[in-house]
Formats: structure tokens, sequence, C-alpha cells
């Protein structure tokens, strides 16, 4: 009777035990999974802070550098010219002005520009808002750092320095290059007269960028700065980037407030993932993250099937998808389309004489080239092969077809290098120009026909196709 009375005090226990520990694990589980969930949503809501910053950064940087670069492919354009050279030599002061000073007096091309002698005495300066050639303007010490650095350049591929630097206080971007004709046969890099032109990076064009990446409190900081706040909040509270000169000299920063779009998710869901239990919330992790993953395989599968896979570019696909976009056909309609068709000259012999891998090697740096040349909202094709197609919508066609190609004629023009060796790859240009009566096939196939010419002549200028003939376009 004893072990039976015993075994009947050992039941309540083990029942008032059960019970407790399936609510002590129960509510383990629950504060395990709020814990979870809370931490989970924490290290999510920094994680996005921090790859929305450091996304933010380099849209900025990139920004920055794309308007160094144009101001140095516009620097080259200016400064890579027979006719540049020779009104030099010559000091022809309207046709100076005509040719250099107005890109700074009169457009928004340059802020300024320096035209320096061969032997590095300042010949003339143009500064926005000015009339004619003023000296004063001219940053004779940045000429002197700049000189023998253009002295050390190869005559030949033409080369151009960019970089930024403080005049007069003001930040600048600026591209230096010497005024050097084609033909250089007997010259020396001391024959050459030096051009430099650039912009005003200030506050306010700091801020437009920063405008188009969606960041705020964008300032401009120099090194002559006296009334900064406190670099600890800098640190903690902005981000900043860093501007050097061509010397590796900081010479001042920019800094902006971070987006926070984490945090911001963070607040808003927060008490949501309190009140959730852990059902829910397992419920919902799994369907967002199925739903993540199909969508980017989705859009994977749909960006690869329109992208050419080994130069990044747009393929035949995208451009018929591209072609039957309601924008592209209205601007067809009107007449507002260019087609600049390239096929490249010498790829077929670097191709089989050093292999596919240099070949495919040699497309990427040439579509690498093309892009950079285009403007920004111009579509770049790779056709197939070594053929590519670029696609301009415009009011004004024919103008900007020439710029492009033009453009693209300069960027193509260096060798391409593969290892230690340089080899000529340039494309031959064909452009043809829309009108409202032409279909989309046959201004391709006049573009085609174009280049066929353009290829037939052996020149390396672009050719125009017009009312059935194809005329050389003299740049």
């Amino acid at each position: 009777m004893e072990s039976v009375s015993k075994n009947m005090r050992h039941k309540p226990d083990e029942t008032q035990r059960l019970p407790k520990r399936i609510i002590k694990t129960a509510l383990a589980n629950g504060v395990t999974g709020v814990v979870v969930s809370v931490g989970l949503a924490l290290w999510m809501a920094a994680r996005v802070n921090d790859v929305a910053s450091e996304h933010a950064r380099s849209l900025f940087e990139t920004a920055i550098q794309t308007e160094l670069a144009g101001i140095a492919v516009t620097t080259q354009d200016y400064a890579y010219w027979d006719l540049a050279y020779a009104l030099v030599a010559a000091r022809d002061d309207d046709g100076l002005y005509d040719n250099f000073g107005s890109g700074a007096t009169e457009s928004p091309t340059f802020d300024f520009i320096f035209l320096i002698s061969a032997d590095g005495v300042p010949l003339y300066g143009y500064a926005s808002g000015g009339e004619a050639s003023d000296l004063s303007v001219v940053d004779r010490a940045l000429v002197r750092q700049l000189r023998p650095q253009l002295l050390a350049l190869p005559l030949e591929p033409y080369n151009t320095l960019a970089d930024f630097a403080v005049i007069d206080g003001q930040v600048a971007a600026f591209a230096a290059g010497r005024i050097q004709p084609d033909d250089i046969t007997g010259m020396t890099v001391d024959d050459f007269p030096m051009m430099v032109a650039g912009k005003w990076l200030s506050e306010s064009r700091m801020v437009a960028i920063g405008e188009q990446v969606l960041l705020e409190n964008v300032h401009l900081h120099t090194v002559y700065d006296t009334h900064d706040s406190d670099q600890e909040t800098h640190d903690h509270d902005q981000t900043t980037l860093d501007l050097t000169d061509i010397n590796g000299q900081e010479i001042g920063y920019v800094s902006w407030t971070p987006p926070r779009p984490g945090s911001a998710l963070l607040a808003a869901a927060l008490p949501v993932v309190l009140g959730l239990s852990l059902l829910t919330l397992c419920a919902t992790s799994y369907v967002s993250r199925a739903a993540a993953k199909q969508t980017a395989a989705f859009l994977r599968e749909k960006t690869k099937a329109r992208t050419d896979e080994l130069t990044g570019l747009m393929n035949r696909a995208g451009l018929d998808d591209l072609i039957n976009d309601g924008p592209v056909t209205d601007a067809l309609e009107h007449g507002h389309v260019a087609v600049i068709y390239l096929d490249l000259n010498g790829f077929k012999l670097l191709n089989d004489k050093l292999g596919h891998d240099a070949g495919d090697l040699a497309l990427q740096i040439l579509a690498e080239r093309i892009s950079g040349a285009v403007r920004e909202n111009d579509h770049v094709v790779r056709l197939g092969g070594d053929e590519f197609l670029c696609l301009l919508i415009d009011p004004a066609p024919c103008q900007t077809a020439s710029f492009v190609a033009n453009r693209i004629a300069s960027a193509t023009r260096p060798h391409v290098r593969i290892g230690d060796d340089a080899h000529t790859v340039r494309p031959s240009l064909g452009v043809a120009v829309a009108t409202p009566d032409i279909p989309w096939n046959q201004l391709l196939k006049n573009a085609d026909r174009a280049m066929y010419r353009a290829k037939a002549q052996g020149t390396l200028e672009p050719v125009f196709y017009a009312d059935g003939i194809v005329q050389a376009q003299v740049a």
C-alpha cells in the first residue's frame, strides 16, 4: 500500500509539471521567436541602410567621374585637331576665340579654357562671362604642375589628363592635353602647345548631382573651409567622398546625409513584427522569400534574354523589344531617330591571330569605348560578331548623329592592347537618319549600306545615307 501511495503522490506532481513544461516551452518558443524576429529585423534594417549608403556613394562617385570623363572627351575633341594646332601656331586671335574661347564665354561647354605655349607660357585665357582673352584667369600654378606630366605622355595614342583642382578657392573638374595635329612626323613632345579646360564643381552643382541620385544635405567642402562643423559629426551622421588633385593631394570633400530606408522600414514594421505569432512570421518569411526568389529569377531570365552575355550590351532581341516600345515607335513616326551601324575593321585578323579569348577581350574593350562615347539616353546594341548599332532619339537626329558618330570614331581611335601588344581595331561607321515615311527595317538597311560604303572607301569617318545615295560626312 505504501508503494501505491507513493505512486499516487507522484502522479499529481507529473500532471502539474507537464502543463507547466508546455507553458514554459510555448513561452520560451514565443519569446525566442520574438527575440529572433526583432533581432533579424534590426539586422536587416542595418544591412539595408549599409547597402543603400554604399550604393548611393557609388552612384554619386560615378556621376562625378562621368562629369570628369565628359570634360576629358570634349577637351580631346578640341585639342587633337589640325585646325587647333594651326590657329595656335599662327596666334590667330579671332580664330582661336571662335573655335576655343567661345566654348567658355558663350556656351556651357566649359567654364574656363587656358591655351599655353610649348614652353609653358600662357597665351590665351577664356572664362565664363568674359568677352575675350584674359590672361589673369590662367592658373599658372596649375599649368606648372600639368606641363611635366603632359610632356611625359607618349605622342601616340593621344591621351589627356583629367582630375580636380582648386582654382581661386573654387573646386574645378578639368582636363589637359597637347594641341596636336594628326601628322606628327619628326615632332617631339616639346613641340606642342597645351590646352587646359574645365568646369566649376560648385556646391549647387554638387546638390544637383545629389538630387539625381536622391541624396539630401549635399555640401561641398574645400581645404580652405574654416567654418566646417565637427569632423566627428561627419564621420557618424554623414557620408563623405574625398576629392584629390592630380598629385593625389586632398583638396576637399563632398558630404551628404546617407539614405536610411532600413530605419524607416523598421519603424513601420516593428509593431507588426511584435504582434505576429511564430507561425505567422514563419509563413510570411517563407512566402516572401519564395516570391522574391521567383521574381528575381524571372527578372534575371528576362534581362539575360535581352542582353549580350559577352559585352553586357543590348542584343538583337532587346533591340526588337525596344523598337516596339511606345516612345521609340513615336520617335520613328516623327523622324526623330538616327542609327549608327558599326563594323570593326581589324577584328577578324586579331581574332584569327590571337584566338577567341583575345577576340572576346577586344570586343569588350571596344564595347566599353563605344558606350562611353554615346549620350546617357542613347542605346548601344551588339548585333552579333563584330557588328554594333547605336540608336539615337533626338529632335535633331542628323546633327546628333554626326556629333555622336565622331565621338565614337575618336573614342575607338586608340589601339587595343592585348597583353604587351597593341592592335588596330577601328570601326567603319554608317549613319542613317529617319524620316516619317521610312519604316524601321528600311532605316536599318540604309545604315547598313552606309557602313559598307565606309568600309569600301576605307574611311574611318562616318558615312551618311541620304536619298538613296551614301555620302561621306566630313567631321
